[in-house]
């Protein structure tokens, strides 16, 4: 069954596995929500997440997220696409691939960025 936009909205459980300095090790795990294809939520470390997703087929969802660090820590930093360490607004661009798990629908995929690869899974609550 082909995912809409409005089957992407709702809660999700959201776990992520970075490559960044060697091996995948979870990077970030949490909630959030989608509500008319659009989120945003301020993660542990105090850095603004907004994300986009459009539905690009039928199994097929385009994520597109910018992340502030401008508002964390002193010592929080994000990396820019060439790896260096920013306080600036970063933006990361995805495809993933969209199902449904025990009639839930589940978002994962992998994100390339400034040299790591991020796993990414999104399982509606």
């Amino acid at each position: 069954m082909p995912i809409s936009l409005d089957d992407l909205d709702g809660e999700y459980n959201v776990k992520s596995e970075t490559s960044q300095n060697g091996p995948f090790s979870v990077k970030g795990d949490g909630t959030t929500t989608i509500k008319n294809g659009m989120t945003y939520r301020k993660d542990a470390n105090g850095c603004i997440w907004e994300s986009a997703f459009s539905v690009i087929g039928p199994d097929k969802v385009q994520i597109e997220s910018t992340v502030d660090p401008s508002h964390a820590g002193e010592d929080v930093y994000i990396l820019d696409p060439k790896g260096n360490p920013t306080k600036s607004i970063v933006t990361y661009r995805s495809v993933l691939d969209a199902g449904l798990e025990d009639g839930k629908v589940i978002l994962s995929g992998t994100i390339d960025h400034a040299g790591s690869t991020t796993h990414l899974v999104m399982k509606k609550v």
